[in-house]
């Protein structure tokens, strides 16, 4: 059996090694358009801010590949799928045949419609060669403004500050964390960044980024200009699907996948980022990370079932435990607050099933929330909080 997987992002990675566990003898064949091994993403953070090295967080080495007969090809693109051949076709004209194929391309940055994004200083930030860019351009200077509240766009801003940069956050929404947080939690955890020197205006739409060739301010949509030699874009990801819709797999919002994570063509895969489950797509590692080995299960021959990710997101801010999981708007829940002026705790049920979560400032708290979600343990010890 010839397995091949197209990228080798933590969905690949599970994908390939819950295949080799279950078939000895196939030859699996990764390709990947990145150059770097596997690397925890996460940790892309810490990089930024210079407090670790790549190879300290690089999850497995050339020689894992080798122990495992697992062939890595860094530094391809795959520019075409010919499914009713069973070949993908590389930029250089390599074909590479299949029996079964994964499709885990991962996902580029959203870039909104803002004039400007193209001058120098302005960038996304979604791989090591990224960090390095921001690292290397902002060293010389000192006023940084980040577009997008959101977990990527605090967690960036928090690693420049680290840097000793002046760092604003601009986000279009009325709070931050519009998808993890409610208006009170927001408003705490804004508050505990602005004692840590981050800066911030919302709810504010970005027009423009100013400066002849490279970026020297922000132009807001209320005209408001504010100073930033270098623009940081944290808007959210899209899913990479352009291979699967120029091979004629079904796409709607993503890559349409099966609870076996089939695509519309049965021995064509799709986990991660672009994969679209019940009409919703994740873009979260611990998905994708779950989603890559029911793949790699299901194209071994071993029938498994994907039935969907409870969705946890934590801050990763030193000093700052935030928590959130699960459903936080659910319609007639049961609903448990316990808050103060440093604290803010709140616990969604239905039935005495846990439906979401949040926690802000409550390391503890956040620890066990994490295993009611996690682990699906912990909600009595959980309520004991409140």
């Amino acid at each position: 059996m010839k397995y091949l997987i197209v990228g080798n992002g933590v969905a690949g990675t599970e994908a390939a090694l819950a295949i080799r566990k279950n078939d000895s003898l196939g030859e699996i064949t990764m390709i990947s358009e990145s150059k770097n091994l596997f690397y925890y993403r996460p940790k892309l953070i810490d990089y930024l801010a210079g407090e670790v090295t790549l190879d300290q967080f690089t999850v497995y080495k050339d020689e894992f590949y080798e122990e495992k007969d697992i062939k890595n090809i860094l530094g391809t693109r795959i520019m075409e799928i010919i499914p009713f051949e069973n070949i993908v076709v590389t930029e250089n004209g390599t074909k590479y045949g299949y029996d079964k194929l994964l499709i885990a391309t991962g996902a580029d940055c959203f870039i909104p419609p803002i004039d400007g994004v193209n001058k120098r200083g302005v960038f996304d930030f979604r791989g090591v060669e990224d960090a390095d860019n921001i690292k290397e351009y902002c060293k010389d200077i000192t006023d940084i403004v980040v577009i997008g509240g959101g977990l990527l766009g605090l967690e960036t801003a928090y690693s420049l500050r680290r840097l000793g940069k002046k760092v604003t956050v601009i986000e279009v929404f009325d709070r931050l964390l519009p998808k993890q947080l409610d208006k009170d939690a927001a408003l705490l955890l804004r508050r505990l960044l602005e004692e840590k020197g981050l800066s911030f205006v919302l709810p504010s739409g970005v027009l423009a980024i100013g400066g002849e060739n490279k970026a020297e301010n922000i132009v807001l949509k209320s005209g408001e200009k504010i100073k930033a030699n270098a623009v940081i874009i944290c808007t959210g990801v899209k899913g990479r699907v352009e291979l699967a819709k120029e091979a004629h797999i079904k796409i709607d919002k993503g890559i349409i996948i099966n609870d076996h994570m089939q695509t519309s063509m049965e021995n064509i895969y799709c986990a991660g980022d672009p994969a679209e489950h019940d009409g919703r797509l994740y873009g979260l590692w611990p998905a994708a990370r779950e989603q890559g080995r029911i793949a790699g299960l299901n194209m071994a021959g071993i029938p498994t079932e994907y039935g969907g990710t409870v969705c946890s997101s934590a801050l990763k801010v030193t000093g700052i435990d935030v928590y959130s999981a699960g459903e936080l708007n659910a319609q007639d829940a049961e609903v448990l607050l316990s808050k103060n002026q440093n604290v803010y705790r709140k616990f969604l049920l239905r039935n005495n099933r846990p439906l979401g979560a949040i926690v802000v400032g409550d390391p503890e708290a956040v620890r066990v929330a994490s295993r009611v979600f996690e682990d699906r343990t912990a909600s009595e010890e959980f309520k004991k909080y409140f």
